[in-house]
């Protein structure tokens, strides 16, 4: 059976991308390590400023991680997105 998450207050869901590094267009350098981590937001739930696909800065342990489909994914408050990388390629 699937199941869907609807996020509460302002939680997002979210699930962690391979660490890679990447430079931002201002050449920033954000480097893959072992205390930040990328993730791709798939339920913004009700953050206004962040949508589904946005790549974001999140600190380790901050979230609740959770199996949905034999899929990881976390639940994190929107203070804990650090940033949003917006030339993630």
């Amino acid at each position: 059976m699937s199941m869907q998450l609807k996020m509460k207050n302002d939680c997002l869901l979210i699930q962690e991308i391979e660490q890679e590094e990447a430079t931002t267009a201002a050449g920033i350098i954000i480097p893959a390590d072992k205390y930040n981590r990328r993730a791709i937001i798939i339920n913004p739930g009700d953050a206004k400023h962040l949508k589904a696909g946005d790549v974001i800065l999140k600190n380790i342990g901050k979230g609740t991680v959770y199996n949905l489909n034999d899929e990881e994914f976390e639940i994190i408050h929107v203070g804990e997105a650090l940033a949003v990388i917006e030339n993630n390629a």
